[in-house]
């Protein structure tokens, strides 16, 4: 009887394990996993809060390794100031703002005319959209430079400046012609996006509209444009994003308007220049590396603000974007 009644809480307590203990090591092990993937992406970050607060004799003392003994924020203000950081960020706030809602709209657009209208030459043109999408930007910098340098599209400008085309260079309008052509960096995989969220929309609303007399353009502005405000917020954030981190086009477009991407190449540039200097330039290696840290924090600091605001908007956007496409 002992030996049946042993059996039987053996074999219950198998199940129970079964039933609990399998699921709660599942759940241990993905939460494991998912902490070192959050500290492998969150390290590089925590060891620059680190270092944007610690005096330069910590650098070189081997006692410290990430909480600083001689804490202070004045490398804030340097840094500030050596970034020319209040200029810059506004500079860099109006350009990525006009180019994030241009891009917006006439990613949209195009994206709704590749999904809801069939034409000769639609597939060509997806093609090609795809093609922009893999082709390096460095490798059209060039050609992107000397039309702008030259702008003179199917000879017109030509006829009435005597053979001279305009000289877009060192203006907003290279990138505002980019925006609006949705030609610019990175506008093949918005056009994508819009062009996806697009084809999920029910056909019967286009159908319904036409019968009650609406045309094309009161089908878009009025029915479908409302509709895509999710995809819009997903596009203006994305350009947002990269404009906000891109020093290769201003630095081609626009070489005297100052962004906090071209701060921090400069700076860059700089702490490069001391460190092939050699060791008798130790001390402002380390000046440098203490305000590369800063510097970087502070240019991330906007975009993380945004970020918190908007997060759940951003966030059910993608959600609409995953269910309709």
């Amino acid at each position: 009887m002992n030996n049946r009644l042993a059996y039987r809480n053996r074999k219950e307590f198998a199940v129970h394990l079964r039933r609990k203990g399998v699921p709660l090591l599942l759940a241990l092990c993905r939460t494991i996993f998912i902490m070192g993937i959050c500290f492998l992406i969150l390290y590089p970050i925590l060891t620059k809060i680190s270092i944007s607060f610690m005096d330069q004799r910590d650098l070189y003392d081997r006692t410290v390794k990430s909480v600083p003994k001689h804490f202070t924020p004045s490398n804030y203000p340097e840094a500030i100031q050596l970034l020319n950081y209040w200029k810059a960020i506004g500079n860099t706030a109006l350009l990525a703002g006009v180019n994030g809602v241009i891009q917006g709209f006439m990613c949209i657009a195009t994206g709704y005319g590749l999904a809801r209208y069939r034409f000769k030459g639609r597939g060509l043109v997806f093609g090609l959209m795809i093609v922009s999408m893999v082709i390096p930007p460095q490798l059209i910098l060039t050609p992107l430079y000397l039309n702008f340098q030259n702008f003179d599209p199917f000879g017109i400008i030509s006829l009435f400046t005597g053979g001279k085309g305009l000289r877009l260079i060192e203006s907003f309008t290279p990138f505002i012609l980019l925006s609006i052509t949705a030609t610019g960096a990175r506008n093949g995989l918005y056009i994508f996006l819009a062009r996806q969220f697009f084809r999920g929309f029910p056909h019967e609303i286009d159908e319904a509209a036409s019968v009650d007399g609406a045309g094309w353009a009161r089908i878009f502005f009025r029915i479908m444009l409302p509709g895509a405000a999710s995809i819009f917020i997903v596009i203006f954030l994305f350009s947002f994003v990269w404009q906000w981190n891109d020093s290769m086009y201003t630095f081609l477009f626009y070489t005297d308007f100052e962004t906090i991407a071209k701060a921090l190449t400069n700076l860059e540039s700089q702490f490069a220049h001391i460190q092939v200097e050699g060791s008798a330039m130790a001390s402002n290696i380390g000046y440098y590396s203490i305000m590369r840290a800063t510097s970087m924090l502070l240019a991330i600091l906007p975009l993380l603000g945004m970020y918190a605001i908007f997060q759940k908007k951003f966030i059910q956007s993608i959600e609409r974007i995953g269910i309709v496409g």
